[in-house]
């Protein structure tokens, strides 16, 4: 499963920063129920408004999570990216907790594993159970 959204019009600007957007990805992480394997990694982006922000990393068992984020126009972008199924509702609800109100200006998801063969489910069933 692979998630992105944009989002805009974030009414707590103030936690589009680094220190914030750290917190609400190890919130993500647990409330859809996955691991992290290492971060979160954040590093500001210095320069015009435009381009000024905080981007944020975590590597999960499952893959990752990642949030890339423009204060002063109260944007960002969200990745999360899985081999577990998880509730897009609770990934929103934790969006909504951190930052207040905010308007989605593109969310896509997309299905991991279309590329494996009619018996998907049995392979599903035997590359799961190698992951643990």
């Amino acid at each position: 499963m692979h998630l992105t959204m944009r989002i805009s019009e974030v009414s707590r600007r103030d936690m589009l920063d680094g220190a914030s957007i750290g917190d609400l990805l190890i919130t993500l992480v647990n409330r859809i129920e996955m691991r992290i394997l290492a971060g979160p990694l954040t590093a500001e982006e210095a320069g015009t408004p435009e381009r000024r922000g905080w981007s944020s990393l975590v590597l999960l068992y499952e893959s990752h999570a990642a949030i890339h984020t423009y204060p002063e126009l109260g944007q960002a972008f969200i990745d999360v990216f899985s081999c577990k199924t998880f509730n897009i509702e609770q990934v929103k609800d934790v969006l909504l907790e951190y930052l207040g109100d905010f308007r989605t200006v593109e969310e896509h998801v997309l299905d991991r594993g279309v590329h494996w063969s009619h018996t998907i489910d049995e392979e599903m069933k035997t590359w799961a159970s190698s992951r643990g």
